[in-house]
This record gives C-alpha cells, structure tokens and sequence, in this order.
C-alpha cells in the first residue's frame, strides 16, 4: 500500500522564524498537534504540543519571545513517498515517534502521517476484511 493517501491531507507548516505563540495559535486554530517546520520548501523540523509543553511551559519561558527554531525537533524522522506502510510502521517502531512527514527525494514536504490516520486506516482494512469473509461464508453455506 502506497503512502500517497497521506499525502491528500496537507501537513501544516510554519517557519522556524515564527514565534511559539503563533504556533499555538495556529495548532489551535487547525485542531492538531503538530506542525512540521519548512525553510525554504524543505524541512528542517517538527514541533510538536509535547515539545512546547517541556520546553517552553516547563522551563518557564515565554512564548511570544521563544522562536520555533528554539523547540522544534532539527533532522525530524521522515520517510519517502516511494516506501510502504509497513516501512512506515517498522520506522515509527524503531524510532518510537507517532508523527512522521513525507517527503520527496529533495526533502520537499508531501504530508505527513500520524499513529492515528494509521489506525484508522489498519482500521477500515481490517472492517473490509471481515465483510469479505462474511460474505464467503454466508455463500459457502447456502
């Protein structure tokens, strides 16, 4: 299965230059929980709720003076629009992330994934599935 289905729904970007505040503002705003960070069309970074949460809040700095580039995660995990979801999966397992960006082979963001939009995709295959079996065995029986 292709990661394209990913790439449908556009990742949020902000700039590095962008100050925390307005990172809040735009995650609530756009109802999520990350926001991958763009320079120049090519990612440099991912910033999530839990970074601002530990690295802002928690070390008592304020967040219309701190800039993105002070919290966000440099050198993110990301995977390649041309690998598979179980590349995806294995990717996310070894590195213990939840939120990975896509991108193509010169680092220009397509998407990005969440341990959510997989579940819910393992999800609808799975439901699929079972209505298939059903099916065959309701046939086979009559």
């Amino acid at each position: 299965m292709s990661l394209q289905a990913f790439c449908e729904k556009h990742a949020v970007t902000i700039s590095p230059e962008r100050t925390i505040a307005e990172a809040c503002w735009l995650m609530k705003d756009k109802k999520i929980g990350c926001l991958v960070v763009e320079s120049h069309g090519k990612l440099c970074g991912i910033l999530t709720d839990r970074d601002i949460v530990l690295k802002v809040t928690g070390e008592d700095k304020e967040p219309m003076e701190t800039m993105v580039e002070e919290v966000m995660t440099r050198d993110p995990v990301r995977i390649s629009i041309n690998r598979s979801i179980r590349d995806l999966v294995s990717l996310m397992h070894t590195r213990g992330v939840r939120r990975v960006p896509i991108v193509d082979g010169s680092e220009t963001i397509l998407g990005m994934v969440t341990m959510d939009d997989l579940i819910e995709l393992l999800s609808d295959e799975l439901s699929e599935l079972g209505r298939l079996f059903s099916e065959k065995l309701s046939t086979e029986s009559t």
